[in-house]
C-alpha cells in the first residue's frame, strides 16, 4: 500500500473518530445531568440514566459526577479539535502535541476525581461520622488512573519531541 492510500485511510479514521469525539462533548454532561436529574427528582421516563453515589451523600457524589463530566467533555474537546487539525499532508499538527497533552492531562484529572478523590472524600466524610478512617480504592480506578497517567506522559514526550523538532528545523 502506498503511503498517500495510508495517509488517507488515516485521515478518514480521525474524522470519523472527530465525530465520536464531538459525541462524547455532548453526551458526557446531558448523561450525567439526567442520571442527577432522575436520582434527585425520580422519573417514570422509559429510558432513565443511573447514578452510583459510593457510598457518598448524593450531593458530594453529585457535584464530583458533575465535576468529572465537565473534564471529560473538555477533554474530548481538545481531542475533537486536534482530529479537525489532520490533513495528509500533515498527519500530525503542528500544535497537535499541545492538544494531545491537554487531552490527556484533563483525562488524567477527571480520572483522578472518580478514582482517587472520590474514595478520599468518602473516607473523611466516614472518619468524621465513625472515627475510623477506612480507605477503599478499585483497582480498576487505579488501572484507569495508571493508564491515563502513561498517556499524559507519552503526551508530554510527543510535546517535547515536536519542540525539538521545531529547534532542528530553525538551526538549518
Amino acid at each position: 500500500m502506498r503511503e498517500s492510500e495510508k495517509s488517507r485511510r488515516l485521515v478518514q479514521a480521525a474524522r470519523r473518530l472527530r465525530w465520536v469525539a464531538w459525541a462524547g462533548v455532548l453526551l458526557a454532561p446531558l448523561l450525567t445531568v439526567a442520571a442527577l436529574a432522575n436520582t434527585w427528582l425520580g422519573s417514570t421516563a422509559p429510558v432513565q440514566a443511573e447514578m452510583d453515589a459510593g457510598g457518598l451523600p448524593l450531593a458530594w457524589a453529585g457535584t464530583l459526577a458533575l465535576a468529572q463530566a465537565a473534564l471529560v467533555a473538555a477533554a474530548l474537546w481538545q481531542l475533537a479539535q486536534l482530529l479537525g487539525q489532520v490533513r495528509i499532508e500533515r498527519l500530525f499538527p503542528l500544535q497537535g502535541s499541545r492538544r494531545f497533552g491537554r487531552f490527556a492531562g484533563l483525562l488524567l484529572l477527571a480520572v483522578l476525581v472518580n478514582g482517587v478523590l472520590a474514595p478520599l472524600l468518602g473516607a473523611l466524610l466516614s472518619a468524621s461520622a465513625h472515627g475510623q478512617l477506612r480507605l477503599s480504592i478499585d483497582g480498576a480506578d487505579l488501572l484507569a488512573v495508571l493508564v491515563t497517567l502513561v498517556l499524559w506522559l507519552v503526551a508530554r514526550f510527543l510535546d517535547a519531541a515536536a519542540r525539538y523538532e521545531d529547534d532542528h528545523h530553525s538551526i538549518i
